[in-house]
């Protein structure tokens, strides 16, 4: 007989060896917490910037339709020369913002809903019948 098998093994129980302590616990908490404070604010960001695609898209289509509707009718204020009143994805409301002309147009996409909470970097974008774009806020050269 051995020596070893004379001394009885000691084990911890289960529930020590398989728990976690309170402070690794908070550790991670924190790890969390700062990582979400890191990438939520560029996060809303990314969704902001995203959503703007939506204003261009509409004035983009939008303009494409007064175009055709020039090329058949010789005028945009032809009553069949019409402009949705919001983009595709319901992000912006799309207004003229000068009255139409036979020879001259300007739609404008203003932010609404969640998105209104751009205006302060890209309030509106705007389009003319010359394809000049424009825009307010303290990004407007980065809106279009």
């Amino acid at each position: 007989m051995s020596c070893w098998s004379a001394v009885p093994a000691r084990r911890l129980p289960a529930t020590h060896a398989r728990a976690f302590s309170l402070l690794e616990l908070l550790v991670v908490m924190a790890v969390v917490g700062v990582l979400a404070a890191i990438a939520w604010p560029s996060y809303k960001d990314t969704v902001q910037k995203s959503r703007r695609a939506d204003a261009r898209v509409a004035l983009l289509e939008a303009a494409q339709r007064l175009e055709r509707c020039r090329t058949r009718h010789e005028s945009y204020e032809h009553p069949e020369c019409s402009v949705p009143t919001a983009s595709p994805e319901g992000h912006y409301r799309i207004t003229e913002s000068e009255p139409r002309s036979a020879l001259t147009f300007r739609l404008r996409a203003t932010p609404i809903g969640a998105q209104a909470g751009d205006a302060p970097n890209c309030g509106w974008l705007e389009l003319d019948h010359r394809g000049q774009r424009a825009a307010t806020g303290k990004a407007s050269t980065a809106c279009w």
